[in-house]
């Protein structure tokens, strides 16, 4: 464990009037979980942060109090809640706020780690329902909204029977429609897997066994649009939403600006009121040209909107005192534009070849702030290199990607944590 100096205020949340808990964050590599720990911190808060990985991005942040070393969960899951168990009471944690897929091993812990404080995640059976591809669709029609035409592939002959079948299915299939399917893990993340496929295109041949379900999704013309959410019992306390202007093929996006859309944020307030949902909750939609939304998949947890939030937006008002906004929802100010500076500059400009294009993405870059980097927290960006670096290595040991080699000690895909 590793203790921090310099941190202000570290009150327990239940000592009185204008005390700010000490909060636990569970994952510190991710830039969202940086962002989180800063806007904690610039609110008063002390911030410990438990990772599983040597080197990461709250480690050398000047807003993290203290850092722990914990098992991987996707290795060690009971070994994983133990650790998060023995932090909580030695350092006298009052909130954990999961912030990657590590949520769903500390939720399969919930009722141990809610002993000794609070824990800002919904229960596993209920995270479980959002974060599978197939089963959230369901969830959304059955609630009465509209989805895009999809079907879930179980095993391989399912795969087999719709590659033979995917020249003459019937209208209405996903692989039928003229824009053709996306096809996708059950259980993934970052785009990791997706594969696009046209109408006249032939499937591809069958994955292997051990990764499936897939599910199979028409694909729905339109703009990409993103949002991240927080809700207590079904209310909407804090909403952002962005448009995906830049982002990996198929994945994540790496720039970001407020947008103000009133027809994204009923849905998402009608949908967390219906589901009495409390948590995280992010959400990625197309927009088709006539204006309507249809959901592609939930994450129910911190995604990148949380970068569009700054230290007087009130944030941390809506994850940990929601009363205090009263009836208004905490929201990003218009003008924000924030960046993942390294994908920015690496990416950014490749389908870009128009002159207007260009000089767009230039415009963009210079007048967006990198979310890594901080003139008063500047070491996390260093950090960054040193993290790749031991990515790299776990990536070329394991026979990974380096996006998988990012998320393999953390990821959940539909079953695993404590029995």
């Amino acid at each position: 464990m590793t203790t921090k100096t310099g941190v202000t205020n570290g009150g327990d949340g239940r000592g009185g009037p204008g005390k700010r808990p000490k909060v636990l964050l569970t994952g510190g590599r991710a830039p969202v979980a940086l962002e989180m720990a800063r806007l904690l911190a610039a609110a008063g808060c002390e911030v410990h942060v438990a990772e599983s990985m040597r080197r990461y991005l709250c480690r050398v942040s000047n807003a993290v109090a203290g850092c722990h070393e914990v098992p991987g969960p996707a290795y060690d899951p009971e070994g994983f809640v133990n650790g998060l168990e023995r932090i909580v009471r030695r350092e006298r944690i009052d909130r954990i706020v999961p912030t990657c897929e590590e949520l769903f091993y500390v939720a399969s812990g919930l009722e141990r780690l809610e002993r000794w404080c609070r824990v800002f995640a919904a229960p596993l059976d209920r995270l479980r329902r959002l974060h599978s591809k197939w089963a959230f669709i369901r969830r959304v029609e059955e609630l009465g909204f509209a989805v895009p035409a999809t079907r879930l592939l179980p095993d391989p002959s399912a795969w087999s029977d719709r590659r033979a079948a995917s020249a003459s299915a019937a209208d209405g299939e996903p692989a039928a429609r003229a824009d053709g399917c996306v096809l996708k893990p059950e259980f993934s993340r970052s785009g990791a897997k997706v594969r696009f496929i046209r109408a006249d295109d032939r499937w591809p041949p069958v994955p292997e066994e051990r990764s499936f379900p897939w599910v199979a999704q028409h694909y729905v013309r339109g703009r990409g649009l993103c949002t991240y959410s927080v809700a207590h019992d079904g209310k909407l306390a804090a909403h952002a939403a962005y448009a995906v202007d830049y982002s990996v093929r198929g994945g994540a996006c790496f720039y970001f600006e407020p947008l103000r859309h009133a027809a994204l944020t009923k849905w998402v307030s009608d949908f967390v009121r219906l589901e009495r949902f409390t948590g995280q909750i992010a959400f990625d939609f197309i927009e088709t040209a006539d204006g309507a939304l249809y959901p592609i998949e939930c994450n129910p947890r911190t995604t990148s909107g949380i970068h569009l939030f700054g230290p007087d937006d009130r944030l941390a008002d809506a994850l940990l005192d929601p009363e205090s906004l009263g009836d208004t929802i905490a929201q990003p100010r218009p003008g924000t534009r924030k960046m993942l500076a390294l994908p920015m500059l690496a990416l950014g400009w490749r389908g870009r070849g128009s002159r207007r294009g260009l000089r767009e993405w230039l415009r963009k870059l210079a007048s967006a702030r990198d979310v890594v980097y901080s003139r008063d927290d500047p070491r996390p960006f260093r950090e960054q290199w040193l993290m790749l670096n031991e990515l790299r290595r776990i990536a070329r040991a394991r026979g990974l990607t380096m996006l998988e080699a990012s998320t393999a000690d953390i990821e959940w895909n539909g079953s695993g944590g404590l029995r």
